[in-house]
């Protein structure tokens, strides 16, 4: 998370770490999950300019993550908030997370998102062209990944035990 956020991904403030009682204390994040904005747009239709600003800004941190050699492990919309003051994505769980140059972990990355925006939003049409258009137009690395992307989406996410 840290690594993030000197990437310039938007991630809750690490306030805390008690050894003691192994907790962390974050920021709190005031506003609802993208999941949470995705089924109010299918509930009571998409609104086209924030989800506009949602796709892009998903995009573009997911150009700042893997440029920077970041995969979030975990990319869902579940693990995605928006700050209500700012209008501005907030990436949270880390947990999974590791450091990556390999374009296969960013297409599985990328893989786990398109799945969990089809199974749970397919009420909001093409977010996944839009945000992958986003983050076409903020990686310099995003070639390859696109192609890796489609060998991944033939097979599922599983890894291939080649090379």
């Amino acid at each position: 998370m840290t690594k993030a956020r000197r990437l310039g991904v938007h991630t809750p403030v690490l306030y805390a770490v008690d050894h003691v009682s192994h907790t962390l204390t974050f920021e709190y994040i005031e506003g609802p999950s993208i999941k949470d904005i995705f089924l109010d747009f299918g509930m009571k239709g998409v609104v086209e300019e924030k989800m506009a600003d949602i796709a892009l800004q998903i995009g573009d941190t997911v150009g700042k993550l893997y440029d920077g050699g970041v995969v979030h492990g975990d990319l869902t919309t579940s693990n995605m908030l928006w700050r209500t003051d700012t209008n501005q994505l907030v990436l949270i769980d880390f947990g999974l997370s590791f450091v990556s140059t390999l374009p296969e972990d960013k297409a599985v990355d990328l893989y786990v998102l398109e799945r969990a925006l089809l199974s749970m939003h397919s009420s909001c049409g093409n977010v996944m062209d839009k945000i992958l258009a986003a983050y076409r137009k903020s990686s310099k690395q995003w070639s390859a990944t696109f192609n890796k992307l489609g060998q991944v989406r033939l097979r599922g996410r599983k890894r291939t035990m080649i090379g």
